[in-house]
């Protein structure tokens, strides 16, 4: 379920910011999740506990590159 849920905020960030190439994954336990956002000029390592930590913090790098 969590790699559906991980599927779906991938494809709407890189809907809204073609630019931009998100890969977010899950450890085999389920209980951290992982990713990497690259943009243009810069790129951001994520790890989090929760998928809603995850996307906060994807969000953030977003808001910086506007």
């Amino acid at each position: 379920m969590a790699e559906t849920e991980l599927e779906e905020i991938r494809r709407f960030w890189e809907k809204r910011y073609p630019n931009i190439e998100v890969t977010l994954y899950a450890n085999e336990a389920g209980d951290k999740y992982f990713g990497r956002m690259r943009g243009a000029e810069s790129t951001v390592e994520l790890t989090a506990d929760t998928i809603g930590d995850l996307i906060g913090q994807g969000e953030a790098f977003l808001r910086t590159l506007r």
